[in-house]
């Protein structure tokens, strides 16, 4: 018999150690368990129980054999010695008789089985010591699962960071803490600015693999007494106690934000996130653990609104600008009920063909008691919440309405924007054919824009690829502001390249904006994409784009936003303003802008230029590209 354990158990080989004193039992138990056919044990004999813990120690074994007689101690005791020791492998035990007392005296002490000397045969210790494997794996497994629901009650499991519930419970034992020390304590809350970028392009791995990475940054950067927490998504939590004042406390916060937006190196790719981040401080923010959470969330979210990648301790006017946003929020959902909501519509002109070709769909909301709420004031809000997917199949819906209504327009397209929400979801394209079908409009006839941030992900590239096999025309908004990528252009199969109006308004002034605006042109045109120009105010513009092939395009130069009556009277009137400026733009006379008592007395800067006091700004200046109105003035 060889003494050289290591096998794995199994039907052919049990390596055993073997814990017997006296020799009569040790060559009795060898002679039965030698032989030729069934299960082969391998078996290293010791002597006593702390010479068996130091081999187990040192090399694997399946099981343990221990003779209760050993005279070193009481027998019961080196079994609970073993047990205790040696968990991983089951233990079965020799005794001299065979009763209940004795079984369950082993069985507390932590045997598997037992075997009385007197009855010990070959088929017996072999299959007690396979079904005593087998009962330890099993329970080793469940031991395992319990363990692991346990961990995951309170711990995230990508990052294995502690989860919400367990930051609660040791923010709460904190407060105790510093309460009664008067002592401070900072909560932090970090989101991630940029995460969903990679997670859309790259795909979910790679994103759970930055997650990861993440986490690891951010305890490395906490001390160990600091507590560090992943809430949710892009979010995590933590703790720092014996903060001495808000100063130091908002430096050790830009140095985690400063670690965190350092590039990472997941598989082939590079990937740039950074973190907006808001301070809590007990007890000056909060004395419980909801109050510092949602104050530090509140200064999270101060920080995302002074352009991300930033740090924000709370100040308790905060919490207006909260209560306002969530007033915001139900006065939004109440509006597209109640109808509060009006779409204007602005023409999209062909130069060459002297024809309006398209419409473009803006939004306007008429509030009860605010008035005019301009969509920089709501849209982020509803894109953060998830109203804009209600808000945006509102007007997709609305606008197909209206286009069906139109008489003098003939096949002219409406375009709608579309949220960055709505193409999130699985089925939206399905949802825009519906729309269709149950409004009666071609699909042909529908515009959908999106921003070229939206357009840069490998879920857009999918939705366009489908709302094009429906046969819905797709355009690329304010064009030349975002992710311009040449690249992009190649692989999104798009219809429309919507130039943005602040290249339109510089490339009569400056050579820069001129060469861009020509570039833009060319590529679009030799890439068989139409292009519209947008913004457009002056003959002297309109002149220059139609020089470089730009022949459609929209602007305050032909019409302002109208309803959805006006813009079909447009159409139709032979002497409308936009017809007048194509038939003679030499005659043509901007109309005076209407005085006010805060209007300006000279030129107004507008984006990167100042402008003319004789031309209008256009109404979408600076607005949410994912939704528009026109200005209050409008009738």
């Amino acid at each position: 018999m060889t003494d050289a354990p290591g096998h794995k158990p199994g039907l052919d080989s049990i390596s055993l150690i073997l814990v017997v004193e006296d020799e009569p039992t040790a060559n009795r138990l060898h002679e039965v368990l030698d032989r030729p056919e069934g299960t082969r044990f391998e078996i290293t004999r010791v002597l006593r129980v702390e010479e068996a813990l130091l081999r187990l120690h040192e090399t694997h074994f399946d099981a343990m054999l221990l003779d209760l007689s050993v005279q070193e101690a009481d027998g019961l005791d080196s079994l609970m010695r073993a047990s205790a020791a040696a968990r991983s492998i089951p233990i079965v035990v020799l005794t001299y008789q065979r009763d209940e007392a004795t079984a369950l005296k082993a069985a507390r002490a932590g045997a598997q089985d037992y075997l009385t000397k007197g009855e010990v045969t070959p088929e017996l210790i072999s299959r007690t010591l396979l079904h005593a494997i087998e009962r330890h794996r099993i329970l080793q497994e469940l031991t395992e699962a319990q363990q692991r629901h346990r961990f995951l009650a309170t711990h995230d499991a990508l990052t294995e960071l502690p989860n919400r519930y367990w930051f609660i419970e040791q923010l709460k034992m904190l407060i105790t803490a510093a309460d009664r020390s008067a002592s401070r304590f900072a909560v932090f809350f970090f989101d991630l600015d940029g995460f969903k970028a990679v997670n859309d392009n790259l795909g979910h791995a790679i994103g759970d693999e930055l997650l990861s990475d993440v986490a690891r940054r951010l305890k490395r950067s906490m001390r160990r007494s600091d507590v560090v927490a992943r809430i949710g998504g892009d979010e995590f939590l933590s703790a720092m106690q014996d903060v001495p004042d808000s100063d130091s406390i908002a430096r050790v916060a830009d140095s985690i934000r400063l670690e965190i937006e350092k590039p990472y190196h997941v598989g082939d790719h590079e990937c740039w996130i950074s973190a907006s981040v808001g301070i809590a401080i007990f007890p000056d923010h909060g004395t419980t653990a909801d109050e510092l959470i949602q104050n530090a969330d509140t200064a999270m979210y101060e920080a995302k609104t002074s352009g991300k990648n930033c740090v924000c301790l709370f100040d308790p006017d905060m919490n207006e600008k909260a209560v306002e946003r969530f007033k915001l929020v139900n006065g939004l959902r109440e509006a597209i009920r109640a109808g509060q909501l009006q779409l204007v519509f602005q023409p999209q002109i062909r130069t060459a063909t002297e024809e309006i070709v398209g419409v473009e769909t803006l939004v306007r909301w008429s509030h009860p008691t605010r008035g005019i709420v301009s969509p920089k004031d709501f849209i982020h809000v509803a894109e953060e919440t998830g109203v804009m997917v209600d808000l945006g199949e509102w007007v997709l819906r609305s606008a197909c309405e209206a286009a069906m209504s139109w008489e003098s327009l003939g096949q002219a397209r409406v375009a709608v924007n579309i949220s960055g929400r709505q193409l999130e979801q699985e089925n939206f394209a399905e949802r825009v054919q519906r729309i269709l079908d149950e409004v009666g409009l071609p699909a042909g006839r529908l515009e959908l824009e999106l921003t070229e941030s939206l357009a840069a992900s490998e879920s857009t590239l999918r939705a366009v690829a489908e709302l094009r096999r429906l046969g819905i025309r797709v355009a690329i908004d304010d064009f030349g502001t975002g992710y311009s990528s040449l690249t992009m252009l190649k692989r999104l199969d798009v219809d429309v390249l919507k130039i943005d109006q602040s290249f339109v308004r510089g490339a009569a002034l400056t050579d820069p904006d001129r060469v861009i605006l020509e570039g833009i042109v060319h590529i679009a045109l030799g890439l068989g994409v139409e292009v519209v120009a947008e913004g457009v105010e002056s003959v002297e513009e309109m002149r220059f784009l139609m020089d470089r092939g730009c022949t459609a395009m929209q602007g305050y130069l032909f019409s302002k936003p109208v309803d959805r009556k006006q813009i079909d009277a447009l159409g139709r009137d032979p002497e409308a303003e936009w017809r007048r400026v194509l038939a003679d733009p030499e005659s043509w006379r901007p109309p005076e802008p209407e005085a006010g008592p805060d209007a300006p007395a000279g030129p107004t800067a507008i984006g990167r230029l100042g402008r003319r006091p004789d031309v209008h700004s256009d109404p979408d200046e600076h607005l949410y590209p994912a939704l528009k109105e026109d200005p209050e003035e409008d009738s």
